[in-house]
């Protein structure tokens, strides 16, 4: 009964030490992220789906983390994609801004509006590259565009908070 909030207390200190470790003089590290976003995305050979989601991640240098998305597009085709990357900043190994490159993987549910066809489901895979641009200390902004399986061409950009 106990169990619980003893170990979520444990977590928070964790993190809580972790995120004032860093010394005078160092760099400020990004221990996690959360970012909106909205994204364009080619899932049929006739129009193309739009949708938003959530991202969320931790590192600097190699981040990873996780993407919820959320689109549609005007032939009744809906899906849900839950990816997980892995991303690599260009600059080096504190870098959390600048470009990247990002391997995404994971499910995706979709329902094309017929009853037969509602549920099914797929791998999602493939190859992202963008830019996170920081506004400020906390925030940024972060063009992507991303190619891959069973989708054909993504583009979007989402805007977050980084601690």
């Amino acid at each position: 009964m106990y169990k619980i909030p003893i170990i979520i207390g444990i977590f928070l200190l964790f993190f809580t030490f972790s995120a004032f470790a860093n010394g005078e003089g160092r760099e400020r590290q990004e221990l996690f992220f959360v970012a909106p976003l909205v994204e364009t995305i080619g899932y049929s050979d006739k129009t193309l789906a739009f949708g938003g989601g959530l991202s969320i991640g931790s590192g600097s240098g190699t981040a990873f983390g996780m993407r919820l998305l959320l689109a549609a597009n005007p032939e009744n085709f809906t899906f849900v994609e839950i990816l997980f990357f892995m991303r690599l900043y260009i600059f080096g190994t504190n870098a959390d801004t600048g470009p990247f490159v990002q391997i995404n993987g994971g499910p995706v549910m979709y329902s094309d509006g017929r009853p037969e066809h509602s549920g099914f489901g797929n791998i999602s895979a493939g190859l992202s590259g963008g830019w996170r641009f920081p506004l400020g200390e906390s925030f940024f902004i972060e063009p992507a565009a991303r190619v891959g399986f069973p989708y054909i061409a993504g583009i979007g950009v989402s805007s977050g908070y980084r601690y």
